[in-house]
């Protein structure tokens, strides 16, 4: 079963990104691509008869010996650190980061050392930034939230990993959505993958209490989603399907109080990823390779009304944030079983594991039966995006950091990410095997939002705000910013050309 889960990890990491493949002039033998599918669920191939357990795919990298090489990887420290086990303990995920850093280090004769540098989150590129200006190249690799990253990426402190050496974003160790969408004409600063398990534990997704589905006969999620009728609007019955009636502490009230049973806990971020699950943008690069303002249309305006009808509801949602109670209230309340949905990110399934109810874990639904596919963002805050900052050493020390980077991914894709993704999520939290291909599916249509990370005229926060403050003036609010957005936008395209020419 573990054999599947691996060949199926790899294969839903290639199958929904032949299109890159096909715009190659030459294709590796260690790089398998089908054909593009408009199922926004394909099936992955069940290869555990044929396929030898031990066969990896070729890193593509040369031998190396860096004669001791002291690899320093910037980490900011409000996001996951990928590289903090110091020595085997027997849990899984530092095991696996321990001996993927091992092998590395050994294989390449190099000594990688992570350095969590303490910063506020979106003023985490400022010591990187000031180690690049004063040419100290005390950083090899860098790991940031949105936030932050995109602010280094202003400030001319990261390289174009395009022409890093021994580095192959076409690769399935790395998410080519990622490198897709966040390519600027020939350029491409951020990248994430295997390398790291923040991104996946970053990544919205919807929970929900079994036993209350099956209390209040519901259909089978699963199939939802496999047959494209997982959406805003059918969600949205479910939701209120909930008895409205349930003051649990009979205190007489039933807004967002904290004691009582409800069809949804909410969490304010999530405002944004629905905002991407529609199909929608807050920002895109288009064709010209330029930072383009895509958040407006009907569409946006009718995606937020359906989301808020349910979520501004307070007989069916409870939105926890707001009244004072605790960040991780909305988990107590869930495992508790005092809501039917829980609207938050991945990386909350750990402090379910002693959940007395059984849970599944669900993607963010499609605006309607008619899109193309799911798509699936992470909060801007806690994303984790790998970078290499600009350093002075020249074509050969890129090529160092690319090889070691390179290889630390695609060990990860054997160590890290079945580490996280078998024994934490699918063993030990996600309950059923519907659950596990359903993290399938969300890793695999993951997308991003550079309008996000940019901040771009404060239409993060700006969407949210409504959200707290039960508004639906969302038409107002963007076109009252638009100008301010637009202005930034430039500010910020005129940089990045100055990184990609300088």
């Amino acid at each position: 079963m573990k054999l599947r889960r691996i060949l199926s990890l790899i294969l839903a990491l290639i199958l929904p990104l032949s299109f890159l493949a096909a715009c190659s002039d030459a294709t590796s033998e260690d790089e398998t691509a089908a054909a593009p599918s408009s199922d926004p669920n394909p099936a992955v191939t069940d290869t555990e008869e044929t396929a030898d357990p031990d066969a990896r795919l070729d890193s593509g990298l040369p031998d190396a010996d860096y004669g001791g090489y002291k690899f320093n990887i910037y980490i900011h420290n409000t996001i996951t650190n990928d590289f903090e086990a110091e020595e085997l303990t027997g849990e899984p995920i530092n095991d696996a980061e321990y001996g993927r850093m091992v092998t590395v280090q050994d294989r390449g004769n190099c000594e990688i050392t992570p350095l969590v540098v303490a910063a506020d989150n979106r003023a985490g590129h400022t010591p990187l930034s000031n180690a690049v200006k004063a040419g100290t190249d005390d950083y090899d690799l860098a790991c940031l939230s949105g936030y932050s990253s995109c602010n280094a990426l202003v400030a001319g402190c990261l390289q174009n990993l395009y022409s890093v050496g021994n580095l192959d974003l076409t690769k399935p160790w790395w998410d080519h959505y990622c490198t897709e969408e966040c390519t600027f004409k020939n350029a491409v600063f951020q990248m994430t993958g295997d390398l790291s398990i923040g991104d996946n534990k970053a990544t919205f997704c919807y929970f929900f209490n079994k036993n209350m589905a099956e209390m209040y006969n519901f259909p089978n999620f699963y199939e939802m989603v496999d047959n494209n009728t997982w959406t805003i609007d059918n969600f949205r019955e479910y939701a209120e399907a909930v008895d409205t009636n349930l003051d649990y502490n009979n205190n007489g009230n039933h807004i967002n109080d904290k004691d009582d049973i409800y069809g949804v806990y909410i969490w304010d971020d999530i405002m944004m990823g629905i905002v991407n699950a529609s199909g929608i943008k807050c920002c895109t690069i288009n064709q010209d390779g330029v930072l383009e303002l895509t958040l407006y249309s009907e569409k946006f305006v009718n995606a937020f009304d359906k989301f808020t009808a349910y979520a501004y509801n307070q007989d069916v949602t409870c939105a926890y944030q707001r009244n004072g109670y605790a960040a991780d209230y909305g988990q107590i309340a869930f495992r508790e079983g005092r809501a039917a949905f829980f609207l938050q990110n991945i990386g909350a399934a750990t402090s379910f594991r002693d959940m007395e109810d059984d849970f599944g874990i669900l993607p963010l639904p499609l605006y309607d039966e008619n899109q193309e596919r799911y798509y699936n963002s992470a909060a801007s805050w806690s994303i984790s995006l790998y970078s290499i900052p600009k350093n002075s050493y020249g074509d050969e020390g890129f090529a160092r950091a690319g090889w070691i980077t390179e290889a630390l991914a695609y060990e990860s894709l054997y160590t890290l990410t079945p580490a996280y993704y078998e024994q934490t999520l699918q063993n030990k939290v996600s309950r059923d095997e519907e659950s596990a291909r359903m993290l399938d599916l969300i890793f695999a249509t993951r997308t991003y939002d550079f309008g996000w990370y940019f901040e771009i005229g404060g239409y993060n926060e700006g969407i949210m705000n409504l959200l707290r403050a039960y508004s639906t003036d969302v038409a107002s609010m963007v076109q009252r910013n638009e100008k301010i957005a637009n202005k930034l936008l430039q500010k910020y395209n005129d940089k990045i050309v100055e990184q990609i020419e300088g």
